[in-house]
């Protein structure tokens, strides 16, 4: 489905130059067209409603498509409705124009008490964009009308447009007088909202699409803090992902300005999942403890990235996290580091899963995506094949579970459906259980496959520091040829079984995880270095205390904290 939903603005440009041709070449038969035209603004409405600039070309073209049908289906007689559709092409043609207008600084709000007056909730760009959607549809489906029943609609579809257009008209006189009163507008009444709430601290989020995943999995653990906090997204294309996943209040402030401005004296710590370009604008205001927390914990290089000098404290696992930038030369002092282990973990599985004697052994693969570059590129999937047909010569059940960025990349994303198309093909003809796409992907959770599994085959990646906690045998893979300077680069991978770069040992590994387990007392020794020896009911409690610590701190920064660093 999400596939479909990134090919789908293709779909709409081609339909929509399909109804153009369709009404000059089809004249006589003009519902061809303006059934193209319902289609594309349609299914504009349903999926980007409130979008106002969203999709503009092909919104364009589709309103001349109407045009031209509805003047081949009634010439002049039609005038009403041709006024108002030239008035409806010229809303869509100038929506940047009308959204820079609107722009008067009203921030998006969720799970907040905002009081907005109703002239203030119809002219947010988004309200507009939903105005708009509405009226394209309405146009094209008025467009069928002809003689008597034209001479009805015609008018009074001309009206809803003077209407609308009068509103949006009105909207945008007020907010371009707005901004001349204001040269950094901002948004009083959500200010005041906030303040009320007195948030104890704030999670900062902004990243590349489809990255929702580097905050959801914290969002569990900061409800169980108990104090209030506010959620501040940055980036428009995060936002109604998060928004579905919590009940916490959440804030969209794309401007720095605002950001400036919008946190009240309550809050004294910001959190943050990722290193995005964008917290820099929040870390330099340098009255708040600033803290990363990563999304997930692995021998990776953005781990131990450097930009992890600028926030005054750095949740880690355990003390491989804390040696892990040491290695590497990042040198943090010891005093910013928390070692909090992982609250994620808190419902996983210690020593042998539960299962029916006899059952099958479960093998659990999870190869990781590209990476945004090719020296951070630890996805196996190439070798994957020849990983997976091992696993399926032998009598188990797999469950394959690739990472949700899998798809950012059109080449790898085709390797691993072949991979789930050999592993249906496999349940097909015996009957095993294997758990492939939605099923292991987005229906279970990663918990519920480490759960499920008895061992691993992982990259390098935060599952395979995750695995660990469960005590299970588990290989990991070397796509990148690191070979000698494996353990050097990567020391988990001390407990794990090593594949060959290209997996040719792959028989001799499943041999040792499902049949020998030569590394059993090591991996304990491991496990306890990188997540810390905490039991599963005490995860969340440690987390919950590091975090009520942190915001009960004096804010003292040092001469080497985020506020240097960014000014020099």
């Amino acid at each position: 489905m999400k596939n479909l939903l990134k090919s789908l603005p293709n779909w709409i440009n081609l339909l929509s130059v399909a109804a153009v041709v369709a009404a000059v070449a089809f004249a006589d038969l003009p519902w061809i067209a303006l059934l193209l035209a319902v289609t594309v603004f349609g299914t504009i409405a349903w999926n980007i409603r409130d979008a106002l600039t969203s999709m503009r070309t092909a919104r364009t073209v589709a309103a001349v498509a109407v045009l031209i049908a509805a003047w081949n289906h009634g010439g002049l007689d039609r005038w009403p409705f041709l006024a108002a559709g030239i008035l409806v092409l010229m809303f869509i043609v100038g929506a940047d124009t009308i959204a820079k207008a609107l722009n008067v600084g009203y921030l998006q709000t969720t799970n907040l008490d905002v009081e907005r007056s109703t002239h203030e909730r119809w002219s947010t760009p988004p309200a507009i964009g939903r105005v708009l959607s509405a009226l394209t549809v309405v146009f094209a489906v008025s467009a069928w009308a002809d003689g008597p029943l034209g001479a009805v609609t015609d008018p009074v579809f001309a009206a809803v447009t003077a209407a609308a257009v009068a509103w949006t008209g009105i909207a945008v006189l007020d907010g371009y007088l707005h901004r001349q009163r204001e040269s950094h507008p901002v948004d009083g009444r959500v200010l005041t909202a906030v303040t009320r709430l007195q948030p104890k601290f704030v999670i900062h989020f902004a990243g590349a699409r489809e990255s929702e995943y580097q905050l959801t999995m914290w969002l569990p653990y900061f409800e169980q803090v108990g104090d209030p906090y506010v959620i501040i997204i940055r980036d428009r294309y995060l936002y109604d992902g998060i928004a579905a996943r919590t009940s916490a209040p959440i804030v969209l402030v794309p401007a720095q300005s605002v950001l400036d401005t919008i946190l009240p004296e309550s809050v004294r710590a910001c959190y943050y999942v990722n290193h995005a370009v964008k917290n820099a604008q929040l870390i330099k205001l340098d009255n708040y403890i600033h803290v990363q927390l990563m999304h997930g914990d692995s021998d990776k290089a953005i781990s131990r990235s450097p930009v992890s000098l600028m926030y005054d404290r750095v949740f880690v696992a355990g003390q491989a996290g804390v040696d892990r930038y040491h290695r590497h030369g990042v040198d943090i002092p010891n005093y910013k580091f928390r070692k909090v282990a992982r609250p994620q973990l808190h419902d996983l599985k210690v020593g042998e899963r539960d299962k029916i004697e006899g059952a099958r052994p479960v093998v659990l693969y999870t190869p990781t995506w590209t990476g945004l570059t090719a020296d951070v590129n630890y996805s196996s999937l190439k070798e994957g094949r020849r990983i997976v047909e091992a696993v399926l010569a032998r009598e188990v059940t797999l469950i394959f579970r690739t990472h949700p960025y899998t798809r950012t990349n059109a080449a790898y994303q085709v390797l691993a459906d072949e991979i789930k198309a050999l592993i249906a093909a496999d349940a097909a003809k015996t009957g095993r259980p294997h758990l492939w796409g939605a099923q292991a992907e987005t229906e279970a959770s990663l918990t519920d496959c480490v759960n499920a599994a008895d061992v691993a085959i992982s990259d390098i990646s935060g599952t395979a520091s995750d695995w660990i906690y469960s005590g299970r045998p588990f290989a990991m893979t070397d796509p990148k040829g690191f070979k000698d300077a494996y353990l050097d680069e990567f020391p988990l991978a001390r407990a794990a079984y090593l594949l060959d770069p290209d997996a040719g040992n792959i028989e001799k590994v499943l041999d040792e995880l499902l049949v020998t387990d030569s590394k059993a007392a090591l991996r304990a020794e491991v496990r306890e270095y990188y997540l810390g020896d905490v039991a599963p009911e005490d995860l969340v409690p440690l987390f919950v205390e590091e975090v009520k610590a942190t915001y009960a701190e004096p804010v003292h920064k040092s001469a080497t904290g985020a506020s240097a660093l960014l000014a020099a």
